[in-house]
């Protein structure tokens, strides 16, 4: 979908690099080993996307390196795009469509950074009047198609809506953090 949207591959490319591993920082040379371009287009798409002020540049020694700017204001609804056309988005929203109940799916911090501060921390977080005989064997699928494991939590929603109400640490360490909503209204999150 993306592809159809934004015209050039290695801007894509770049933008999920950069989105897909905040904090990193990249110079142009390394940038073409990972993405397999040529220098020239990736030369192109950093100015072009530092000239959105999406990417900030530093030099540093002889190089300069690249960087998400923390400022830009769009570095969310970015971020929510490219992991819903992202692999891990469409095999979660094929998981929803296929259980019934799946009111919102959402995708943490945890999982686009792969840290996990607690043992509570989740990837994925379903809500509604989910039935779980339906939605584990799916999850189980999903796992051995990306080859790693997946966290996730059931929750109804009106426990979802009684956690926010009551603040509860569980539901704080989701919502106080980067996600994506892969399906639902944002209105929902609300705290």
């Amino acid at each position: 979908m993306l592809k159809n949207l934004f015209i050039s591959k290695v801007r894509i490319k770049l933008l999920e690099q950069f989105l897909f591993n905040p904090g990193g920082e990249y110079h142009v040379r390394g940038l073409v080993r990972l993405l397999d371009e040529e220098i020239n287009a990736v030369r192109r798409e950093l100015l072009n996307l530092k000239d959105a002020g999406i990417l900030k540049s530093e030099k540093q020694g002889n190089k300069v390196v690249y960087s998400i700017n923390p400022r830009c204001s769009i570095i969310p609804e970015l971020r929510s795009m490219l992991y819903k056309d992202s692999e891990i988005g469409q095999l979660l929203s094929k998981v929803a469509n296929s259980v019934k109940g799946v009111e919102l799916v959402i995708l943490t911090q945890a999982y686009m950074t792969e840290k996990y501060e607690s043992s509570a921390d989740v990837d994925v977080l379903f809500i509604g009047s989910i039935d779980l005989k339906k939605l584990t064997p799916q999850m189980k699928e999903l796992e051995k198609t990306l080859g790693r494991e997946i966290r996730y939590s059931v929750m109804t929603m009106q426990d979802f809506d009684f956690g926010k109400k009551k603040r509860t640490a569980f539901l704080l360490n989701i919502l106080d953090k980067d996600l994506v909503l892969l399906r639902g209204n944002e209105r929902a999150l609300k705290v």
